[in-house]
């Protein structure tokens, strides 16, 4: 049998757990996952080689079904190019404790996605949190539901559940080709990517309310050097009054975020790392297309990403 190789794109609703079911397809948490939506922002790369071949997976900002600004159409551009992108797309949807099944803004399925005419698989997350006894009837509940979008197989992955047939399944779908990138690779994306993932997932951890959506983090600098690598990054906050509560008082909640993302950036390179923080304010950053664009968002007209 020949080999496949292809480009798999995790799409669905913020917060449906793509970003976890990502991290194990991929078998290492190269996405940040937190409890709060809108937490992937950018696309994140990760390799999956197997006796099969190479799947190429795609974590994706989630789907905003009525944007609120250019940052929300821009998370959307992404995931838009992602899907245009892949051979593949698995679609996400949660199910959550006492819910049933998502309500249509999380079963959102853009005409452009079923344009496409992609293979597609969905994925079903949360299904663990189902009352006893209940289910398999709300998975056969969630099936019924995504049934107009006519996927080729509907998978329950909750983190009790083994992935084995899913990847089967997605390995089935992609075309034969020979590997994409070398075997020996996890992602094609650089550690400073993933520094700014990691600042910005404990941003979220740490910053309550609406805070940490109108935090950005730019890696200004980062030196790697013999025996420790030196990093800069500037985190940006939309309001003046709103920098107070990331430096906090006497800065302990920016030396609380910054050691414990030096920590796992440590983890990550395998190497000691010293890490300089700076808050600076960008007024309304989520509405200015040219700010945007300079942190690599994917705006109107632009095709570039970061």
């Amino acid at each position: 049998m020949e080999s496949k190789a292809g480009i798999v794109a995790l799409l669905g609703a913020p917060n449906a757990g793509k970003s976890t079911l990502f991290n194990r397809l991929v078998g290492m948490p190269l996405a940040g996952v937190t409890p709060k939506p809108q937490t992937t922002r950018f696309l994140i790369t990760g390799i999956l080689n197997h006796e099969l071949g190479q799947a190429v997976f795609l974590d994706t900002p989630g789907l905003i079904a009525q944007p609120q600004n250019a940052w929300h159409e821009a998370l959307n551009r992404h995931s838009r190019r992602a899907a245009r992108e892949a051979d593949v797309v698995l679609y996400v949807l949660a199910l959550r404790e006492g819910r049933g099944v998502p309500p249509s803004d999380a079963l959102y399925f853009p005409e452009w996605l079923a344009a496409l005419q992609k293979p597609l698989l969905v994925g079903i997350t949360h299904a663990d949190e189902a009352p006893p006894g209940s289910r398999e009837a709300r998975l056969a509940e969630a099936a019924s539901a995504v049934a107009p979008l006519s996927p080729q197989g509907v998978y329950d992955v909750s983190l009790d559940r083994p992935l084995d047939q899913l990847i089967l399944a997605l390995f089935d779908a992609l075309p034969e080709n020979p590997p994409l990138y070398p075997t020996d690779e996890l992602t094609t994306q650089p550690v400073r990517f993933f520094a700014a993932e990691i600042l910005r997932r404990h941003l979220y951890l740490s910053l309550q309310q609406e805070i940490p959506y109108g935090t950005e983090v730019e890696i200004t600098n980062y030196r790697e050097g013999p025996d420790r690598d030196y990093i800069a990054a500037t985190i940006y906050v939309e309001k003046e009054s709103h920098k107070p509560m990331v430096i906090g008082r006497g800065g302990s909640m920016i030396k609380k975020i910054g050691m414990k993302a030096r920590k796992e950036i440590e983890e990550l390179i395998d190497k000691p790392v010293y890490l300089e923080l700076y808050v600076k304010v960008a007024p309304n950053w989520r509405k200015s297309i040219q700010r945007l664009k300079v942190w690599g968002y994917e705006v109107r007209g632009d095709s570039h990403t970061r």
